[in-house]
């Protein structure tokens, strides 16, 4: 499993848990980890930074 750095832990926590009815059972970040897992939302945070960055990369270029 990937490490998760404080800010990106933060930062996932106000946006998937905070309408997330199941919320009240990740009681630590380990438990938040597994159910972004298994939701697949790390890996489509990853796709999205690299489009982004291809974004940037030709609107500055």
């Amino acid at each position: 499993m990937r490490t998760v750095n404080p800010e990106v832990m933060t930062r996932n926590l106000l946006q998937f848990c905070y309408t997330c009815e199941d919320a009240h059972m990740c009681d630590c970040e380990e438990k938040c980890i597994e159910c972004w897992a298994e939701k697949g939302m790390l890996t489509a945070e990853d796709n999205g930074v690299e489009e982004t960055r291809a974004l940037l990369q030709e609107y500055y270029a």
